[in-house]
């Protein structure tokens, strides 16, 4: 399991690209993970209020954890990410730790729902644009994807 920054190359490449998350007093940690031959950075957030995620903290009602709606394709790990080490607070890392191979499924899940759902609204292109749809930064890796 591991975690990374994204790199100034990467914003500056998808600087147009709204939903892609950006901070720059202090940027998102990413966890890398790769699924079907692609590279994913999914970035860990506080305050998630929808159900495209793995909670892996939750206080008071705030939830934190991996938000799958945010995740963007690395095509070049070395050029996209920061190689600085990142330490996140260790229970969080115990949390993610043990549960890395539901977190693995439960993302595969996602992208496969999203996917699906993209297709259909190239099919019947009057479909209402869905909350899985609107927001997820996977709009912007289409070729990718193989959505193209």
């Amino acid at each position: 399991m591991e975690f990374r920054r994204l790199s100034a190359a990467f914003y500056a490449q998808f600087i147009n690209c709204e939903e892609i998350l950006t901070k720059e007093e202090r940027p998102y940690y990413v966890l890398v993970l790769e699924l079907d031959g692609l590279m994913y950075a999914i970035p860990l957030r506080s305050h998630i209020t929808h159900p495209y995620c793995y909670i892996s903290n939750s206080i008071n009602e705030q939830k934190s954890g991996l938000d799958y709606s945010k995740a963007v394709i690395i095509s070049d790990l070395a050029k996209h990410t920061d190689p600085a080490p990142v330490t996140i607070r260790q229970n969080e890392y115990n949390v993610l730790k043990q549960q890395e191979f539901l977190i693995k499924k439960k993302f595969s899940s996602y992208v496969k729902s999203y996917k699906k759902e993209i297709r259909r609204r190239q099919k019947v292109q009057t479909l209402p644009v869905s909350s899985l749809c609107r927001y997820s930064t996977l709009k912007y890796f289409h070729k990718e994807l193989g959505l193209i």
